[in-house]
């Protein structure tokens, strides 16, 4: 009997574990080509603030794997994720590019900015757009 309340607690722990994660399939309009995926998948962990990202420049410059993100949490309830990337530049050498991720859990809504620190560029690439909750994927599960 104790083995089978183990196992029925050790059930429930890892269903309710997973139920936390949600992934948010997103879709954006750009506002000028490269640098921004049309595509970004993004799976929050709100409760235990951590978060993945997977996009286009991920998978070709990131060694297709998801990334792990910085995550935090805005007053308005909004989530913040940023991920630094090296991508390489049409020089030949590799530039270094921030993304920040405003993620609105309510309405949805993606918003995608890319940063180049180390460099001069003034341009800050970026794009909008809705996202869908896939509750039976994560990018934990990979």
């Amino acid at each position: 009997m104790k083995k089978a309340m183990a196992a029925l607690a050790l059930t429930l722990a890892a269903t309710t574990a997973k139920a936390e994660v949600l992934t948010y399939d997103c879709t954006l309009h750009r506002m000028e080509q490269g640098w921004i995926s049309e595509r970004v998948i993004l799976s929050v962990d709100a409760e235990n603030k951590r978060a993945r990202a997977y996009d286009a420049y991920i998978h070709h410059y990131g060694g297709q794997q998801p990334k792990d993100v910085r995550f935090k949490t805005t007053r308005k309830g909004e989530y913040r994720l940023m991920w630094n990337m090296k991508i390489p530049a049409s020089n030949g050498g590799l530039l270094s590019v921030n993304y920040t991720a405003k993620l609105n859990p309510e309405k949805k809504r993606l918003d995608l900015t890319a940063r180049f620190p180390q460099s001069n560029a003034l341009n800050r690439p970026s794009g909008y757009g809705g996202c869908t909750v896939q509750s039976d994927e994560s990018l934990y599960d990979s």
